[in-house]
């Protein structure tokens, strides 16, 4: 691939505007990348099993449980006793992990909305297919032609 060196040129001349904007830095002090993607899980999932964190984050159940033992110590989010199902535990969200994260979404959508300010409607477009196309290329979902291959599927059985 030519264009290789170009791209990879470019990602690191621009890495610091794209992953380290100075609104981020006490984001980046105060929270693992994990925790902060575990939050967002929390967030975007309401009440949450912890294999449903698992299942999320693509981690196992014992790195899971540490983060969110920290979390929990750190009064972000807090373990419960589900309603539905009293044998089952649950994880939520505290009001200081609500609103760290009301906070860096509004961060983050003042950056989205700048962005969107900038591009037209088709480059918008075309942004969010790439978007796309790159996350499933790294998840390993998609591979050029010339890479494509069977991957073998693990099944989870969910216990609680």
């Amino acid at each position: 691939m030519k264009n290789s060196n170009n791209i990879y040129d470019f990602i690191i001349d621009h890495l610091k505007t794209f992953f380290y904007p100075e609104d981020w830095l006490e984001l980046d002090l105060n929270f693992s990348k994990t925790e902060l993607m575990t939050l967002l899980v929390v967030e975007r999932q309401g009440e949450v099993s912890m294999s449903r964190i698992c299942d999320a984050m693509n981690m196992p159940m014992s790195t899971a449980t540490g983060i969110v033992d920290r979390m929990v110590r750190k009064g972000l989010l807090q373990r419960e006793r589900s309603e539905t199902d009293r044998r089952m535990v649950v994880v939520n969200m505290t009001e200081k992990g609500k609103e760290i994260i009301r906070h860096y979404k509004g961060v983050f959508g003042s950056y989205i909305e700048q962005i969107e300010a900038a591009l037209t409607e088709e480059e918008q477009q075309l942004l969010y297919k790439v978007f796309l196309k790159i996350a499933a290329i790294l998840s390993r979902r998609e591979k050029p032609d010339d890479e494509q291959e069977s991957v073998p599927t693990i099944n989870k059985i969910e216990i609680e």
